[in-house]
């Protein structure tokens, strides 16, 4: 490790035990303090190229050693996270009921992995796992699936008599997390100067969606084609595909979420909680989204009978 690289590291150390970052995930926290380098790069720019730090270097090359940094510390923790949700956190028992053959649980662990690692490795893949990843370590698929099995409303009848998964509660919610783990997979295989990403919602071509699953079954042989379908349609417009999997609402309903997701953060009294605060708005502007309406409108209620 060169004297920059050392520098860089402690300087990210130092922005890491803000107390303001409590409560937000690794990836969130990566997020923040990179968008903090962005909004005070006038100001950090002086002290930064000075001897006792980078001297004779510019703005950008200093942001560039600086991002590499923080993805270094933060890749040390959060690879650890990553493969234990990976291996205990889903329950690939699931596959048996989606498909006759048995597959090797750790083979299966070792190929879901490999794929997460490529999608952290490529930056613009990485950004869309902040929203996945904080959704997975938070519990929020577990704790609404809950209640929709409780209920037997929507949710429950899209995707049990509509997708047709005959899965109890615990293998749904396995389903959903791994789909939400993947779900960045799909940006592995946009090259740059391609038209198929929406800059405003985040929504891939459907057309794009169905290259993707093509690609996605070559690398990932040992996950069900459902999965990766889904895994997919989770990045589509449901106004574009009307026949997107219920499995792939659910997650992009998740993801987009839990990016700003923070555990812990406390309500002002009479103010709305999060969760309810961000359905009722998801649902004003479904369209723009690409999310199924009556998906928000079954986590909407969820979330404030809940207090959520």
């Amino acid at each position: 490790m060169n004297s920059d690289n050392l520098k860089a590291q402690a300087f990210i150390a130092r922005l890491l035990q803000n107390p303001a970052l409590k409560g937000f995930s690794l990836l969130q926290r990566e997020e923040q303090i990179i968008q903090f380098l962005h909004v005070n790069a006038v100001q950090l720019a002086p002290t930064l190229s000075s001897p006792q730090f980078f001297p004779g270097k510019s703005w950008p090359q200093i942001f560039a050693i600086l991002v590499s940094a923080l993805i270094q510390t933060i890749d040390t923790d959060l690879i650890p996270e990553i493969e234990t949700l990976v291996s205990s956190r889903i329950d690939y028992t699931f596959f048996q009921l989606l498909r006759p053959q048995q597959g090797d649980t750790a083979l299966i662990h070792r190929q879901v992995m490999d794929g997460v690692r490529k999608v952290l490795a490529r930056p613009e893949a990485r950004r869309e796992m902040t929203g996945p990843y904080t959704a997975v370590s938070f519990n929020l698929v577990d704790r609404y699936l809950d209640e929709s099995f409780f209920r037997k409303t929507y949710i429950h009848f899209e995707l049990t008599k509509v997708q047709r998964l005959r899965l109890g509660k615990e293998h749904m919610t396995s389903f959903v997390n791994l789909n939400l783990l993947l779900k960045p997979a799909v940006y592995l295989y946009v090259s740059s100067g391609q038209n198929h990403q929406d800059r405003n919602s985040g929504m891939i071509q459907n057309q794009f969606a169905e290259k993707a699953t093509t690609n996605l079954l070559k690398e990932l042989r040992l996950v069900p084609e459902q999965v990766l379908k889904s895994v997919a349609h989770s990045s589509v417009s449901f106004t574009e595909n009307r026949f997107i999997e219920a499995t792939a609402r659910l997650a992009a309903v998740f993801s987009a979420r839990s990016r700003s997701y923070q555990a812990g953060m406390n309500v002002d009294r009479g103010a709305d909680t999060p969760d309810k605060s961000f359905f009722s708005t998801a649902r004003r502007n479904y369209k723009f989204y690409g999310f199924d309406v009556k998906v928000l409108d079954e986590l909407y209620k969820i979330a404030a009978e809940n207090l959520w």
